[in-house]
């Protein structure tokens, strides 16, 4: 895995060893900054399922000005924390959470193994300016049984999200991208078998 652009396209990132993680691949990433680019600079950046911080790295590279990570799995954590210790990375913070939980929505499922990953206390909710763009790449099935509607719900609710911000949503091909209440969907595109959608949220919602 390699940072896609920037001021540190190609360096590389730690992955961490585990089956429950499913990183963004890096043409992926490449295809969804290319989207995002416009909108970017000096861009808050929230990504809720963070795992090795491959996309809020890539966000950082490609100028967003502060990135908060949200990992649940303690291992997966570590090694995200061994990744922004490595690039030295400044207007970043991360979390060892739960992102439904830190949301006040349902913690999120059992991992293959039975056994929920042990996570910390949810920090503060929010304790600054909203976000301009909230990336969310929850596991496939989950996504694919439950969808985004209470995530993008949640973002409007709680403060979250900027009254002109950007939602974006990586699922698998199968998983189609519904209309969200208070969104209008801008982009659906498939990469392979990974599907994004980008949401823009609607003036007054």
């Amino acid at each position: 895995m390699r940072i896609t652009g920037g001021q540190w396209c190609g360096r590389t990132l730690l992955m961490p060893k585990s089956e429950e993680v499913r990183p963004t691949q890096d043409r992926v990433r490449e295809a969804l900054f290319n989207l995002l680019m416009p909108i970017l600079s000096q861009a808050r950046f929230l990504d809720l399922f963070a795992g090795s911080g491959a996309v809020g790295l890539d966000a950082l590279s490609r100028g967003a000005a502060v990135v908060t990570f949200l990992e649940r799995d303690k291992a997966v954590f570590n090694t995200l924390g061994k990744n922004l210790k490595a690039f030295g990375v400044e207007g970043a913070c991360a979390h060892n959470t739960d992102a439904l939980k830190w949301l006040g929505l349902a913690t999120s499922p059992e991992t293959s193994s039975g056994k929920r990953p042990a996570f910390s206390t949810a920090p503060s909710l929010h304790s600054g300016q909203p976000y301009d763009i909230v990336f969310a790449d929850p596991p496939y099935l989950w996504a694919h049984e439950n969808g985004f509607s209470a995530i993008a719900t949640a973002l409007i609710e709680r403060g979250l999200l900027a009254a002109d911000g950007w939602f974006v949503t990586e699922t698998d091909y199968r998983t189609d991208a519904c209309e969200l209440p208070g969104y209008t969907l801008v982009r659906d595109r498939l990469y392979g078998k990974t599907r994004l959608a980008i949401y823009r949220r609607v003036p007054g919602n």
